[in-house]
């Protein structure tokens, strides 16, 4: 694919414009090219760092990749902007306007103060633009397939479909649930009709995947993004969450006592968690259910609106748990 001086990638899921801006400056050789994000929704979504790495040419002429995320917010006089701007860009950089909004039965959520600007003729005339309403059952399919041959994996006989069945159409969800898989593969790289017990309910939070990356000092926004952008279902949502919580804690507390033989789950399940046992220990565990506590009875007495108390319990797990501060 040639070199561009812009894309414009409509698509509601993070994951795939991620793999989309990474396909594409791959194919258009910036694979190693320096990147900065910007996002469409700040109250500053344009700021001076943003103009000067679109317009200045640097000594070297370092080749840098622009992503704005939710272009889709910007209003009238920003596109009026970098209508402008693109026509007289740095060479060296290549933009990727995001357009995240939600698609309405089968029309993309391309704002109409877009459509009037010539970036936009422009990219639509040139190939320029990337449509994805997300994962459907077809992409899923095709996702695992990349991702199987990209790891060297194979699959026993009915895995695959089976797989496909219960996995989430949610890339970033999904992507969590395929690295349980990779690791579950073991050796042989084999992904056997057992494994599918490993994976995820749709409908459920995976508490560990969120507990285990906050431990590893990372940021596990699906879940996290999941809660904090859904207010408006705070209570419906809040008691899973802490049910949820509980019976993670106290398969990792029996684990961290060292009575996994107790356990009735997959072995692979423990040889998964054994290690984040191990790195919180029973202090941090037992501050998990406190917080869980906490906010039930914070609620169900009117101390607290469930909305602060996800709020709330978000901000404790995310301070208490981490390399430095799990412990034994």
């Amino acid at each position: 694919m040639a070199r561009q001086g812009y894309s414009l990638l409509v698509c509601p899921d993070p994951v795939l414009l991620r793999r989309r801006v990474e396909a594409q400056a791959a194919a258009g050789g910036m694979a190693s090219a320096e990147r900065k994000v910007f996002w469409g929704d700040e109250p500053d979504p344009l700021p001076g760092a943003f103009w000067e790495a679109l317009t200045l040419k640097s000594l070297f002429s370092t080749p840098k990749i622009l992503v704005l995320r939710r272009a889709n917010a910007l209003k009238a006089e920003a596109w009026d902007r970098l209508d402008k701007a693109l026509r007289a860009a740095n060479p060296d950089v290549w933009v990727f306007l995001c357009l995240e909004g939600a698609w309405e039965r089968n029309k993309a959520p391309v704002p109409a103060v877009l459509t009037k600007r010539g970036l936009w003729k422009h990219a639509e005339s040139s190939g320029w633009v990337w449509q994805s309403r997300g994962l459907d059952e077809k992409g899923l399919r095709l996702f695992v397939r990349d991702w199987a041959a990209e790891r060297s994996l194979t699959f026993e006989p009915g895995a695959q479909e089976a797989l496909c069945r219960a996995l989430p159409l949610d890339a970033a969800a999904l992507s969590l649930e395929l690295d349980k898989l990779d690791l579950a593969a073991g050796d042989a790289r084999l992904v056997r009709k057992e494994h599918v017990e490993l994976v995820q309910g749709e409908e459920e939070m995976d508490l560990f995947a969120l507990l285990d990356a906050l431990a590893k000092g990372a940021s596990p926004t699906q879940i996290w993004k999941r809660v904090l952008d859904n207010r408006a279902e705070s209570e419906g949502m809040l008691f899973p969450l802490l049910g949820a919580l509980a019976r993670e804690v106290r398969l990792l507390w029996m684990l961290a006592s060292g009575e996994e033989d107790d356990l009735k789950v997959h072995p692979y399940v423990k040889q998964l968690k054994a290690p984040l046992a191990r790195r919180l220990g029973r202090p941090a565990l037992t501050r998990l259910l406190d917080l869980a506590l906490e906010a039930e009875v914070g609620v169900k007495t009117g101390g607290r609106k469930p909305e602060q108390a996800l709020e709330l319990l978000v901000a404790e797990l995310t301070g208490i748990l981490g390399p430095a501060k799990a412990r034994r």
